[in-house]
């Protein structure tokens, strides 16, 4: 896995991420954003999240049912992460509504030592062979 700062390349000890409510929000006075990437190889990405997105899409799957209603999983089928990196639109959609904070929490060590907090997904995509997530952050 590799982080970017601002296209700079920074240690992952150096992340942290807001779980709370006020994730995507912006608007405190003096606060300094940044712009984050994180590029992790596609392999890494399914061990990091399989199970995570295995137990959330059948949940939102028999919820969809009940309901009749239809879900980010919709375009996919309800398939397999496999399917869910096939697709770019919903790799994306998944990742963001579902993923993006489990994800995280699993990729850098909670703790209130991080230099940057992640406070924001932005864009998911495949490149290669490889998972780019990106967005903002801000600095502690």
């Amino acid at each position: 896995m590799k982080v970017y700062i601002n296209e700079e390349e920074v240690d992952a000890n150096l992340m942290s991420v807001n779980t709370g409510l006020n994730f995507g929000r912006f608007d405190y006075e003096g606060l300094v954003v940044s712009y984050y990437k994180i590029v992790l190889p596609t392999t890494a990405f399914i061990e990091a999240i399989e199970q995570e997105y295995t137990d959330i899409r059948d949940e939102i799957k028999l919820d969809d049912e009940e309901q009749k209603e239809t879900s980010e999983f919709t375009a996919i089928q309800y398939g397999p992460i496999s399917k869910l990196i096939e697709n770019a639109q919903a790799l994306r959609d998944v990742t963001v509504t579902y993923l993006d904070k489990p994800l995280f929490c699993k990729l850098f060590e909670q703790s209130d030592e991080g230099t940057f907090v992640i406070n924001s997904t932005d864009l998911v995509e495949v490149v290669a062979d490889r998972i780019e997530i990106s967005g903002r952050c801000h600095i502690r």
